[in-house]
């Protein structure tokens, strides 16, 4: 039976289509494990706390606004009657300056298959309320009263608070209360302080410390005109994030600090705040913080795994079809599907044993499975143990550089260019004296092909002068 050049490769492209939609599957399930870790991770985090995020301190204090004013009397012409109109608001003051030391102590929970990272954190506040006096101006027949004060702090999930904190304000000791009191902001702890007249400047030095649990990240608003925020935490992997990252920063196998300096001029937290708690910001912005990630999630690898794959399995069907046509061995496009589906349950393999494994050993033992496999098929495809350890020592170096190219986070593409440049040069050396039309007129296989009863040989196989 003899296949014409261009019929063979439509026909090996056709397998390699079918083996894309198993692929295809492969990727879908990739997704659907991480789907079910993500759920996993967050009924561990509903049954703990959330990820945590910190707002405050910040003064809120109550006003009212009374005008008075003159009116006709309605039934005694030519008498007026004094009118009074209410209406109240509240300042919101943020401290001059706050310091926050962060001391995050890191666990992993695990629930089946599947982990979360669980931290407690230990929170010392610091700082100073400046007020300069007079912020609101009463106007004509206008008077202005102040209600009772009191410092809130924001916590997105009050159900990580360890224990009631206690507030260090000027020289008195006071004690948080549940809820802010805030609409926008009602999950947190207050604070009810003694009288205030921000009518004339004053100057209170404040400290607290909080006692918080919450899972995978952690972050804090930097309310302060000039913030100083520390922080020691015991993960080796973390990832800040927020509108400023760290001023200063190291990460060792024991941990990581991080230091970070804000200003009310970079930060604009005053603008922020007013609108965020009056409702007329979406989300607040120029949050600083730290996730806790595991930087070799076996799902990530996996995923970015398969997006090589049509690629590794076009290059292992390239060295196929560069057998065939330098040294006459002959393939049939069912053993190339064969050896293809071979190479397509390397990556359910992959994804099966690194939810058991870590990813390195995952990798290492559905590598040695696959070359294996193929090799031992291929000493008999190839028709000699030479060709069949040769193509499996070929596929196990193109598994080292797909491990490579996966690893290699900021210099993937880079990695991958040269790789591909590399084996179409060689591709091109080994193929540059072939005639393609003189192949094409005499190529055949030996699937079901013999000669005089035995098998044909690489000689007999040529396509005639």
């Amino acid at each position: 039976m003899k296949y014409g050049l261009f019929v063979k490769i439509a026909l090996i492209f056709l397998v390699t289509l079918v083996l894309a939609i198993g692929l295809a599957q492969i990727s879908f399930l990739v997704s659907e494990r991480m789907a079910r870790r993500d759920g996993v991770v967050a009924e561990i985090a509903a049954s703990t706390a959330r990820g945590q995020v910190l707002v405050g301190p910040v003064l809120v204090v109550p006003y009212t606004r009374i005008i008075k004013t003159l009116k006709p009397a309605d039934k005694e012409e030519g008498k007026m009657i004094e009118v009074e109109k209410r209406s109240s608001d509240r300042l919101l003051l943020l401290p001059a300056e706050l310091d926050i030391q962060t001391r995050l102590n890191t666990e992993t929970v695990r629930r089946g298959l599947y982990q979360a990272v669980v931290f407690s954190a230990t929170l010392a506040f610091k700082g100073r309320f400046i007020a300069e006096g007079a912020p609101l101006q009463p106007g004509e027949n206008e008077r202005i009263t102040y209600g009772e004060p009191r410092l809130i702090v924001g916590v997105s999930d009050p159900r990580g608070i360890l224990r009631a904190p206690a507030l260090h304000w000027a020289e008195q000791r006071l004690e948080f209360l549940p809820g802010t009191g805030e609409e926008r902001m009602a999950n947190g702890i207050q604070a009810r302080l003694p009288s205030v007249d921000p009518q004339q400047p004053w100057t209170t030095e404040f400290a607290f410390s909080l006692d918080l649990r919450g899972t995978q990240s952690f972050s804090v608003a930097p309310v302060g005109d000039a913030t100083h925020i520390a922080m020691q935490g015991g993960w080796p992997h973390p990832s800040f994030f927020g509108q400023f990252l760290p001023e200063t920063r190291q990460v060792t196998p024991e941990g990581f600090t991080a230091t970070w300096a804000t200003t009310r001029l970079a930060a604009n937290m005053d603008h922020q705040i007013n609108t965020y708690l009056r409702g007329n910001q979406g989300l607040l912005q120029g949050l600083i913080g730290v996730r806790f990630i595991e930087p070799a999630d076996s799902y990530v690898q996996s995923d970015r795994a398969l997006k090589y794959s049509l690629l590794f399995i076009g290059l292992s069907f390239t060295a196929f079809f560069l057998f065939e046509v330098l040294k006459r061995l002959a393939i049939h496009p069912l053993q190339y599907g064969l050896t293809g589906a071979a190479l397509v349950l390397f990556y359910l393999l992959l994804l099966s044993l690194s939810e058991h494994l870590g990813f390195a050993l995952a990798y290492g033992v559905a590598t040695a499975a696959c070359v294996a496999l193929v090799s031992y098929y291929l000493v008999y495809v190839l028709g000699g143990i030479g060709w069949g350890l040769s193509f499996g020592a070929l596929l196990g170096g193109v598994f080292g550089i797909l491990y490579v190219l996966i690893s290699l986070e900021d210099y993937a593409l880079l990695a991958g260019s040269l790789t591909l440049f590399g084996f179409l040069a060689l591709a091109m050396v080994l193929t540059r004296k072939v005639d393609w039309y003189q192949l094409s007129d005499g190529l055949q296989h030996r699937v079901d092909q013999s000669v005089n009863g035995r098998p044909a040989s690489p000689e007999e196989l040529m396509p005639a002068p």
